[in-house]
């Protein structure tokens, strides 16, 4: 990063941090950006504290960075795994986004945090309080200044997880400049594809720096799928409709009126056809809205909150979905999924986890984001949709033919199965940057012998 550039980012964040003390009151669920201000606003400070009175001098520390709350899933495979295989670690969870929030609560560490403002003396406190033996990075975001802090310090930074679609906004000029400053940073990256680590190494990574690792997502969304049986009770009032039921999770705006048209057409043929609807924002004002599409539409809905008091699915075309943390669990009673994002700027979700369920998945034409929904498609797996009229024909053909229903939903397994063990690799990877500096081994051992 030239002096420039880091004097205009380093003036930026300086008027976001004073912009966050501004934000007196934790503000409501919907105000995501402001949520992020108050989170930051402390953040520094809460983690300096932990630092100081719960760090292990003998104890490996591992600092672990999600953007969102998909990097997030992905970081938390891969904190479990290291405590599986290291056993008595510390792990110390960051994150940015304010969707992440939820998954914080849930993750595997010692403690979790949004990531203070990168600033050169903040990052550099927090370092020096937490020691941690390295620090990760999830899928392509590097903060630069916390990354250059960490290496004064000769702590390691490894980019896990790593990946860059073809049409990545860091590919191109003029993000890719400080891309390449950074990601040339790192002590090493682990990718998700041979076509990520050449995308790394066209950036400026040299060639011995990345290795392709896998993708943890992979296993992340295996676990979670073969761990439901205990957490699906209070949704087994869907298995009536298992065989004729559309669960459409993580839906935008752009995904909705598509959905919804292509329902009321389905239902023409098919009238024993449901959704449950998931949108990615659960906030009320969004879901107000979705309830009145749906009944523009002439749908007849029920919000996943009210069935305490309408347990009765027999009346609802829909089952509008109003509360956090079931999309997983719901796909296990898909008959087809939609995923959202394929329609918009934001890019398509994760595919994972309905792949994993063994459901054929459809999603929307922006899939370049997606390794997996590219793979899905390779193996069968998958079809994309670009309207309300391609939709309705997809699902027929899916209803009207149950043997290549089931075939793409055992090709979706398939690809989960042929693609699994990215968390050990990246792991193996993990440990090998270690060694470089200091044995992990030996670290271990005098612990233990303390």
């Amino acid at each position: 990063m030239t002096l420039i550039a880091h004097l205009v980012y380093q003036s930026l964040l300086r008027i976001l941090q004073i912009a966050s003390k501004c934000v007196v009151n934790k503000p409501k669920r919907s105000s995501k950006v402001l949520r992020g201000l108050y989170g930051r606003k402390q953040a520094c400070r809460k983690l300096i504290a932990w630092g100081e009175a719960n760090r292990g001098p003998l104890t490996p520390i591992f600092w672990i960075h999600a953007s969102s709350v998909g990097e997030a899933l992905q970081a938390k495979s891969i904190a479990e795994g290291l405590r599986k295989r290291l056993g008595d670690i510390q792990i110390v969870f960051t994150f940015f986004s304010a969707s992440a929030e939820e998954t914080a609560e849930d993750f595997p560490s010692d403690i979790s945090a949004y990531l203070p403002w990168d600033l050169s003396g903040d990052m550099g406190d927090v370092l020096d309080a937490l020691c941690p033996s390295i620090v990760l990075f999830t899928q392509r975001e590097i903060w630069p200044n916390l990354n250059r802090q960490a290496r004064i310090r000769g702590i390691p930074t490894v980019l896990v997880g790593g990946t860059l679609s073809s049409n990545a906004k860091k590919l191109r000029w003029p993000w890719r400049l400080s891309t390449s400053f950074t990601v040339g940073q790192v002590s090493a990256i682990g990718a998700i594809s041979v076509d990520d680590k050449d995308r790394f190494e066209s950036l400026g990574a040299d060639k011995n720096q990345v290795k392709v690792t896998g993708d943890p997502a992979v296993d992340s969304a295996y676990d979670r799928v073969g761990s439901l049986d205990d957490q699906v009770s209070d949704l087994n009032f869907l298995s009536k409709w298992k065989d004729s039921l559309i669960v459409a999770g993580s839906t935008w705006d752009s995904d909705e009126g598509m959905l919804l048209s292509a329902l009321v057409e389905i239902r023409t043929t098919n009238p024993k056809i449901k959704m449950v609807l998931v949108p990615h924002e659960v906030f009320p004002e969004n879901i107000d809205r979705m309830t009145r599409k749906c009944m523009d539409q002439g749908l007849r809905v029920i919000q996943f909150s009210g069935l305490s008091k309408n347990k009765n699915m027999n009346t609802a075309d829909v089952l509008l979905v109003d509360v956090m943390g079931i999309l997983t669990y719901l796909y296990s009673f898909a008959t087809i999924a939609y995923v959202g994002g394929g329609f918009g700027a934001e890019g398509l979700h994760s595919v994972l986890e309905p792949a994993a369920a063994g459901v054929p998945t459809l999603f929307g034409p922006n899939y370049e984001n997606s390794l997996a929904a590219s793979g899905l498609l390779d193996e069968g797996a998958a079809k994309i949709v670009l309207d309300s009229d391609g939709m309705g024909h997809v699902v027929e053909e899916y209803f009207s033919d149950r043997d290549e229903l089931l075939k793409a939903g055992r090709n979706a397994l398939g690809y989960i199965e042929k693609n699994r063990g990215g968390t050990d690799q990246t792991i193996d990877l993990i440990c090998d940057v270690l060694e470089t500096v200091r044995p992990l081994s030996v670290l271990i051992e005098k612990k233990n012998q303390r």
